[in-house]
């Protein structure tokens, strides 16, 4: 399939203490495209995908502009519209994704109402779906997991098991914002694998928002690079890497000493 999955036209997102964080702001992700926004901390990166999925902090609201998805303007969609959609067909993983797992509950029993708000199975084959997609996710030991409490796994665990949970639904788009961040190397390196091997076996567009360029570098097709709430550069990632036009973006490439000579 060809064409613009979503496309954000003359966007401005505002909170009430800062002013405008994000201004007039234009682009779009085709059918399965990975887009990498990069950009240092309190550039928009993160107010960007919270507009995209209608989940901005307090004090943030949508000024102006249109947040064209499967070509319905979903900026201007209800709380009722936005739960047949936020989940299914856009998800959102979270900086430290492993934080919002209720400490209290097995895995299991969180994984299977999760995928049953949103899938009309049965219990038994969402345990199943749960299984299958943390078995994806490196995650062998999947029975003993699920009758896991959080507290019990660590830290790079929990953080594979909360992406898994977004990825189980199979969406048509998703946004992840620093998601490997809290995360060893070699993790790092399944998660990103495993959001690209999603992308070929479903068709599932992806925006990563990462401060690291060299991260974007490996899994974008093209990188899109904001400063001050701008998207400043915007091209094949072969071209950013190799001819960035701008200071700003040489510097963050500067500063990752693994893509010397890229």
């Amino acid at each position: 399939m060809t064409g613009k999955l979503i496309e954000i036209k003359c966007l401005t997102v505002r909170y009430k203490d800062e002013g405008n964080v994000i201004e007039n702001l234009n682009m779009h992700v085709g059918y399965k495209e990975i887009i990498g926004i990069v950009g240092e901390s309190g550039s928009g990166k993160t107010t960007l995908i919270r507009a995209i999925i209608n989940l901005l902090s307090s004090g943030g609201e949508i000024v102006s502009g249109e947040i064209i998805f499967k070509g319905e303007d979903i900026s201007k969609y209800s709380k009722e519209r936005w739960r047949t959609i936020r989940g299914n067909e856009i998800c959102m993983i979270f900086q430290n994704p492993g934080s919002y797992l209720n400490p209290i509950k097995r895995i299991g029993s969180q994984f299977v109402e999760s995928i049953r708000s949103h899938i009309d199975i049965s219990r038994n084959e969402a345990i199943e779906k749960a299984e299958e997609t943390l078995r994806r996710m490196g995650l062998c030991d999947s029975f003993r997991i699920m009758k896991s409490y959080p507290f019990q796994l660590s830290g790079g665990m929990k953080q594979r098991i909360a992406i898994a949970m977004a990825l189980a639904m199979e969406p048509k788009l998703i946004l992840a914002d620093e998601p490997t961040s809290a995360l060893d190397v070699i993790t790092q390196v399944q998660i990103i694998k495993e959001l690209m091997k999603l992308r070929n076996n479903f068709n599932t567009s992806i925006i990563i928002v990462t401060h690291n360029i060299g991260c974007a570098a490996y899994m974008a097709d093209r990188i899109m690079v904001m400063n001050n709430g701008e998207i400043i550069e915007s091209d094949y990632k072969e071209n950013i890497i190799a001819k960035p036009q701008m200071d700003y973006t040489k510097k963050l490439l500067d500063s990752i000493p693994e893509l010397e000579g890229h």
